[in-house]
């Protein structure tokens, strides 16, 4: 009640005076009216002359004495639109608050605060405080405006005041120290907290408590997580309690070790005296091969190649189980649909499909169906045609002109399939007026609706819609095999993780087996898991010559960046593992520092260039630990291609460097060639003998971070293992990185299909192999120094779809214990899945909604930011530069956007330029883009040329440049184009000619 809330404000009042800091809260309060303006104009002055406690203690006098109904809601909304979680959790009435915990955290960071004042650097920690939520945005733009205006120690010092007010003292508490630990700063851990180092979980805050607000109309009462009754075993329960026994069961030896079968569905709950045949009376027979197919999603090709080819309906009839996990969206709710990989949740969304139109009353309904690949939306259009063809379906892909016209197909076709991203920019480009013009939307691993990708992008845009409108949105069904946990760290902070994925997807109901999980166990085989650690190699000269070039490099960078003022800092924080994931993040950061803060161009440029070579060395050697000296050379060719076919372009340095890196690759081309890598031959000799073992039908599939490790790789075990007659393919994604360029849909689509014929026996993947790829004879999957979430845990075993099937983990001691990690959230997300399905539906409904109220905030924050940066664009124009060498390539005032692309419209541009063939060329926006185009005095990649009615359009790579001030002389680099601080005109395509044609005598 507001009592309550009153009283509770009283009592914490002291911590309310010292956490509000600033006066961001002042506006949300006098927006709902709840504070006068004469209030927040007397308060705001305060903040502004930096008596923050003050202007806190009037706040709060101005809230006491406020007559505003429904003030002390309002207050609480307040502090949350705010970013004040502990403040408001503060006026829960069951909220963490420990006094002696409090005081202790207060009281060891004031005793050291002089001494981290001294030896901290403030713009170092922000990012990461921010990402935890430690800090809030504007705490980190003050923090880094006090770092360039009044140096270390005074940021320092609004750092370790700031972190204190947005969370729990717990909370901060820990996560500072933890990052202190990151932050390779153990000593400073080793005095404050000396237990933190040999226990860290002990300092976890404790968060298995239940929300303090009941509703939104009752802030005072005690809210009851009432649980459902039905205690009978379900799937989630038993794939917690056999992960559970994985871990403790998680034994790593020096060399093959096998750990017993991770059996996810046994044992989970079992109430006391039950033995595993009580449990489960009818033991499934593991030689009962079952002709029925429902469980893949590629088991009927021959039956789908022959419906297609005769125009007639292929049939298919759904397991009890399916028709279990469909009982939810067939009755029209929003759901999502967690089942194993391999239980068949294609088909399930098949007869979802098939009922929703077949059903339809009043009006037409559209349905779309999304995937996150090319390959795999492909295939799941050609199932629609297959099984229902009484009704339109249409395939829609990146690469056609038509993606940006969804409209066109709305009329004439009932299903629609692609991947979220066309739907995203037909509704950006207002193609697509409403989501209400479908009546249900289908999302395949719909997991990756939580970060910033697609999905998430689709599904706010969504939330935003149906709080604006009384149309009925489309229905909305969600299928995975891993909803994840994100960073959770408790059982509780998991349930909330889950609830936030369901209140993207605007879900109240998760759908899994509950009734028919004995069926669903029959058909869901569980793999044997092995572990197999890398071998240390004693005598590598392939690493010493690249770390013997790496010393010489790094001597070079020191002589260039002594003398830069700027530089000195970032150079003294060089790790000193040159092999690590830290060393390559420090090459970036030096990359670009130079690139910004370094005054002379040819100097930036060499540092730059040193930089580069360093990170390129770096990667050779994770290619050396995992493959063989010639795919290091292969490698460091690859990497400087264009080094070679542009020395005319280089500068004396990078000549230098080049040379050197010749000499590397002879060196160990006369020296090294010979030398083996014990672990590619453990990995080839395990693949050969699990392969003959497990017979002539078998499949296996092989996962690495690189692709340049994946290409390599594919290729030697395509030769190795060629005297058994096995074949090896490499598959990885379609994006091009770093000038490596990926492989086209139909390239992927092809190599699959060979995958599943048996012509390909083993698949050499990087990440894009982890979801969707459905091979029932695959039944070996190896994991070569390559680690993902608890996510990636679940996906890559349901790659394995055979029975006795075997997947092996080979991985350094890091790579072990991060599955090691990865196994135990598995398990707590099965816990908080069955925990969640147990909640009140009232109290998931509250939770839901809440957490939606702040997505909306967020997407609507985010469209005002960018609505403001193109409302408040300079009329000051900007030179573009060459990001490598300086070059001046054009103004900002010659570019105009056409479409998503900036074109230059000044003619001079060609001659800085020189091009070459596209190796992909496509056409989409109507543009044919043939060419690559490239800086002339360096071997940077400036973009594209495409091609229209014989007119070259230049359209410019953004990442590749940095933008002058012409007034300020100030230079900055940017990632899109709308953050660019000055206006860029829209053209169409009738513009082109008038721009880019011949001028008129």
């Amino acid at each position: 009640m507001a009592s309550d809330i009153e009283t509770r404000l009283r009592k914490y009042r002291h911590e309310f005076e010292k956490c509000l800091k600033d006066p961001s809260i002042v506006s949300h309060l006098l927006a709902k009216s709840v504070i006068t303006d004469v209030d927040a104009s007397r308060i705001k002055n305060l903040y502004i002359d930096k008596e923050s406690v003050k202007a806190s203690q009037e706040l709060l006098d101005a809230v006491f004495t406020s007559e505003a109904p429904g003030k002390w809601k309002s207050f609480v909304d307040s502090l949350e639109s705010a970013e004040y979680p502990y403040l408001k959790e503060l006026l829960s009435y069951q909220n963490r608050y420990d006094a002696f915990s409090s005081s202790r955290a207060q009281k060891i960071l004031g005793l050291f605060t002089p001494y981290l004042e001294q030896i901290i650097c403030a713009h170092e920690f922000v990012s990461e405080l921010r990402s935890r939520g430690v800090i809030n945005a504007a705490d980190k733009e003050l923090i880094l405006k006090t770092y360039e205006t009044k140096g270390d120690i005074y940021s320092t010092m609004v750092l370790l005041d700031r972190m204190q007010c947005r969370k729990s003292p717990q909370d901060w508490y820990y996560e500072f120290l933890d990052l202190l630990m990151m932050k390779k700063c153990e000593h400073i851990v080793k005095e404050m907290e000396p237990d933190f180092i040999e226990n860290p979980s002990s300092f976890m805050p404790k968060l298995d408590r239940g929300e303090g607000f009941k509703d939104s109309n009752d802030l005072g009462a005690p809210q009851s997580l009432t649980m459902r009754q039905d205690s009978h075993l379900t799937s989630t329960e038993y794939q917690n309690d056999s992960l559970q026994t994985n871990l403790k069961e998680f034994n790593i030896k020096p060399n093959v070790t096998k750990s017993l079968p991770v059996d996810i569905y046994r044992r989970a709950n079992r109430k006391p005296g039950k033995t595993d045949e009580q449990d489960n009376p009818e033991k499934v027979d593991d030689d009962d091969d079952d002709e029925d197919s429902m469980g893949s999603d590629y088991d009927n090709t021959s039956v789908e190649a022959e419906a297609l080819g005769s125009n007639t309906a292929a049939p298919f009839k759904l397991r009890k189980y399916q028709l279990e996990l469909a009982e939810n969206a067939v009755l029209g709710r929003n759901t999502i649909i967690c089942a194993e990989t391999g239980s068949g949740k294609t088909w399930v969304a098949l007869h979802i499909v098939q009922q929703h139109l077949q059903n339809a009353r009043n009006g037409q309904r559209k349905v779309v169906f999304m995937a996150r690949t090319g390959a795999l939306i492909k295939q799941q259009s050609d199932r629609f045609k297959t099984y229902l063809p009484q009704f339109q379906t249409r395939l829609i892909t990146g690469e056609d002109d038509q993606s940006r016209m969804l409209n066109m197909f709305l009329e004439n076709y009932d299903i629609l399939c692609f991947t979220p991203q066309i739907l995203v920019n037909n509704l950006e480009d207002n193609v697509i007026k409403s989501l209400s013009e479908f009546s249900l939307l289908i999302l395949d691993e719909c997991h990756h609706t939580r970060g910033d990708g697609p999905y998430s992008t689709l599904m706010r845009k969504y939330l935003v819609e149906k709080s604006k409108t009384k149309k009925e949105m489309p229905q909305v069904v969600g299928l995975t095999a891993s909803i994840g946990v994100g960073k959770s760290r408790t059982d509780q902070e998991s349930v909330d993780y889950i609830l936030r994925v369901c209140s993207c997807l605007d879900v109240r109901i998760i759908s899994t087996v509950e009734r028919n999980f004995k069926e669903l166990k029959k058909h869901v085989s569980i793999p044997d898991e092995e572990t197999i650690q890398l071998v240390k190699q004693k005598d590598d000269p392939c690493k010493h010559f690249i770390l013997t070039a790496m010393e010489e490099t790094e001597d070079m960078l020191q002589d260039n960046s002594l003398m830069q003022p700027d530089m000195i800092d970032l150079m003294d924080t060089q790790p000193r593992d040159r092999e690590s994931q830290e060393y390559n993040k420090w090459t970036v950061d030096v990359m670009r520092a130079a690139l910004l803060k370094v005054d002379d161009y040819d100097v930036s440029r060499d540092i730059s260039s040193c930089a580069k070579y360093l990170n390129i060395y770096n990667s050779a050697l994770e290619v050396n630990k995992l493959l063989l000296s010639r795919d290091v050379i292969k490698y460091l060719a690859e990497k400087h291609r264009l080094e070679g076919e542009n020395k005319d372009k280089l500068t004396e340095m990078e000549k230098k460097l080049f040379k050197n890196l010749q000499n590397v690759q002879k060196t160990i081309n006369v020296k090294g060639k010979n030398t083996e890598n014990p672990n590619v031959r453990i990995l080839s000799d395990t693949l050969r003998k699990m392969l003959d073992d497990k017979g002539d039908d078998s499949r296996a599939m092989v996962f690495v971070k690189a692709r340049a490790t994946c290409r390599s790789l594919a290729a030697f075990l395509d030769r190795d293992l060629q005297s058994s007659g096995v074949k090896a393919s490499p598959l990885y994604g379609k994006e091009n990185r770093g000038g490596d360029d990926g492989m086209t849909e139909s390239q992927q689509t092809e190599i699959l299909d060979k995958f599943r014929s048996g012509f390909f026996k083993v698949l050499v993947c990087t990440s894009v192999g982890n979801e969707g790829i459905d091979v029932p004879d695959c039944n070996i999957v190896l994991s070569y120094e390559y680690s993902g979430d608890e996510i990636t845990k679940i996906q890559m075993k349901g790659r394995a779809r055979k029975k006795k099937a075997t997947t092996i983990t080979m991985g350094s001691d890091k790579v072990v214990e991060q599955e090691m990690i990865n196994t135990y959230k598995a398990a707590m997300m099965y816990r908080a899945m069955n925990t969640v399905k147990q909640l009140d539906p009232k109290f998931i409904n509250m939770k839901v909604n809440a957490f939606q109220s702040e997505e909306t905030h967020k997407y609507r924050f985010k469209a005002e930011v960018e609505k403001l940066k193109k409302g408040r664009k300079s009329d000051e124009d900007y030179a573009i530069l060459c990001g490598r060498c300086n070059t001046f390539a054009c103004y900002v005032s010659d570019v105009r956007q056409l479409g998503h692309d900036h074109i230059v419209i000044d003619k001079d541009f060609a001659d800085k330029i020189t091009r070459k063939e596209h190796k992909k060329p496509k056409t989409y926006d109507g543009l044919h883009k043939k060419y690559k185009m490239y800086c002339k005095k360096c071997p940077i990649d400036w973009g594209i040329i495409g091609l229209r009615d014989g007119l070259d359009c230049m359209i410019l790579k953004i990442i590749n440049f940095k933008f002058r001030n012409l007034r300020t002389h100030g230079v900055s680099t940017y990632k899109k184009w709308i953050d660019v601080p000055c206006a860029v005109p829209e053209i169409k395509l009738e513009d082109l000619p008038r721009l880019l044609g011949p001028e008129e005598t």
